[in-house]
């Protein structure tokens, strides 16, 4: 599995989070209307292609809900969104990847395209996709923690320093150790004559 796939899947996560932080409360249900669509365009590549992926159709309902809540409520609701649906998207995607441990991991999702089909069912692919799969849920949930942490500081008039830390530094660590870690297993798992 290329963990580049993977990451393209999370990349309306991370717009979300850009755009709301940096346009604020009144285009939180741009930012999230931008996130649904980008998601929505995943998705609908991904059916063409191989499946749709389980990261991509909640995205598309987690960044619909939010966007119909950023359109819709006042002000006040709008800066709650700024300050804490960063975390609480985390942690719906976080629970949709622990979820897929018990049902398809979300990783095997992504990890098929690379690997020969008569490997799919294989005891060994579907034990380190349920590894892996529970690790990006273990680090999507810090992140989440760490957004949410951020969101109480910068609605009690938290800090610069404390954004850039928990929004950012901390989440980039954790995403370039799940990369390397993802890598690391793939390529040491891969069968002969498998494709890339």
């Amino acid at each position: 599995m290329r963990s580049t796939n993977l990451l393209l899947g999370l990349v309306p996560w991370v717009l979300f989070s850009m755009i709301a932080e940096r346009l604020g409360a009144d285009a939180v249900g741009y930012a999230a209307l931008a996130a649904c669509l980008g998601s929505l365009v995943l998705a609908v590549r991904g059916l063409r292609a191989d499946g749709l992926k389980v990261v991509d159709a909640a995205g598309v309902v987690t960044f619909g809900v939010l966007a119909v809540a950023g359109f819709a409520a006042g002000h006040h609701v709008r800066e709650l969104l700024v300050d804490y649906a960063r975390g609480g998207a985390a942690l719906v995607l976080a629970a949709v990847m622990l979820v897929s441990v018990l049902t398809v991991p979300f990783t095997e999702q992504y990890a098929r395209a690379g690997i020969d089909r008569r490997y799919w069912e294989s005891p060994v692919f579907r034990s380190l996709n349920r590894r892996l799969s529970l690790m990006w849920a273990g680090i999507i949930s810090v992140m989440a923690l760490c957004h949410l942490i951020a969101g109480a500081l910068s609605a009690s008039g938290g800090g610069f320093s404390s954004n850039i830390l928990l929004n950012w530094a901390v989440p980039v660590l954790l995403v370039v150790y799940g990369v390397k870690h993802t890598d690391r297993i793939a390529e040491g798992a891969r069968p002969t004559g498998s494709a890339s």
